[in-house]
């Protein structure tokens, strides 16, 4: 048998691998995430006008507006929790795997920062020594989408008992973003929003991977 060791050298402790696979699957459920969203209130209101087979149209209109507002809203929502999460610990996954490369003591866990983004850039600097930063854009861009994932997870996008110093913090990430609503109630998470959300923290992942496979000869051809 012919061995391979040495044509592509890779280490099986090196956790961007999995995660290319994980950053995959994600995309491909959330381009089926539209189709699934139709079926679901098509089949909503066919039930429904089952239901009221014989009732006045004014007696089941709201059958309408809940397919129409509130089960897309109700079905999107958790997926911006899922897009961070993958953000988050794909990144905490690499540096611990550049801790190890680097023989450094000190672990992320032990720096101090404002945000998380923060903190990871400090541990890569300070820490590891890198050259390599995630950017003022991409940091902003970022904590806004974590921002938004808190109120989902934690008020299921209820903004109604939030402070109007908060609403108005979510209303300028609002401005900014393509497909994020504030109404009186609800934060409102459109199709495109979770697009660029995910293309965002994607390249970002991509670049620092890009950026650690190259300093540490992950999947490079080794020539003689």
């Amino acid at each position: 048998m012919v061995s391979l060791k040495g044509i592509f050298p890779m280490d099986l402790r090196y956790p961007g691998t999995e995660i290319k696979v994980e950053l995959i699957v994600l995309r491909a459920y959330l381009s089926q995430m539209e189709k699934g969203v139709n079926s679901v209130c098509e089949n909503y209101i066919m039930e429904e006008e089952k239901t009221f087979k014989d009732a006045e149209y004014y007696e089941y209109q709201h059958v309408y507006t809940i397919a129409e507002d509130e089960l897309p809203r109700i079905i999107r929502m958790p997926f911006v929790v899922s897009i961070y999460a993958l953000f988050e610990n794909s990144v905490e996954r690499l540096l611990d795997y550049a801790k190890i490369k680097e023989n450094k003591e000190l672990s992320l866990k032990d720096i101090n920062g404002r945000s998380p983004l923060s903190k990871q850039n400090k541990y890569m600097k300070h820490v590891l020594g890198y050259d390599y930063q995630f950017s003022s854009t991409i940091m902003n861009k970022i904590n806004n989408i974590s921002k938004v994932r808190n109120y989902v997870a934690h008020a299921n996008g209820n903004i109604s008992n939030i402070s109007k110093e908060k609403i108005k913090d979510l209303e300028k990430i609002a401005d900014e973003v393509v497909g994020l609503t504030v109404d009186p109630k609800f934060i409102d998470i459109s199709y495109d929003y979770l697009i660029h959300s995910m293309e965002t923290i994607e390249s970002s992942l991509k670049d620092l991977m890009n950026y650690m496979e190259s300093k540490y000869g992950i999947g490079q051809t080794v020539r003689n």
